[in-house]
């Protein structure tokens, strides 16, 4: 788990030198909240993958079904968070919307990669205590 933190905490710390770049270039649509959004996902992303991982060590029914529920939740989250701040900051919701897309896309993809590797790893390491166990 602390390279996967050490990982997030890197795309993140990207993410937030990208909007701070973008402030200092002078971009007339840059907004205080745009560094801010980065580190949103990094939490919400952290506990999504902790969360996954706890029901990875229960029977795969559980597994199954906690991460369908887990990633319905969070979309649930993302979408409740982006709609409260269109509503209330309607002069600055078409920016806000794009680079909150951009980091949801982000950290998506960085997420995806890690529970593809996660599951690799861990069906190498069942085939493994199989092949031991047979002989």
């Amino acid at each position: 788990m602390r390279k996967y933190i050490v990982k997030l905490l890197i795309v993140t710390l990207l993410l937030v030198l990208s909007a701070l770049a973008l402030m200092y270039a002078g971009w007339e649509h840059y907004q205080v909240i745009m560094p801010f959004i980065p580190l949103y996902f990094a939490i919400v992303t952290g506990v999504e993958h902790w969360t996954i991982l706890e029901s990875l060590r229960k029977s795969p029914r559980t597994f199954v079904k906690n991460f369908l529920g887990v990633t319905v939740g969070v979309l649930f989250v993302h979408l409740a968070v982006l709609s409260i701040w269109m509503f209330t900051h309607v002069q600055q919701a078409k920016w806000f919307a794009v680079a909150f897309c951009v980091c949801y896309a982000a950290h998506l993809f960085f997420e995806t990669i890690a529970l593809v590797v996660l599951m690799r790893n861990a069906n190498k390491k069942n085939e493994e205590e199989k092949k031991n166990s047979a002989e």
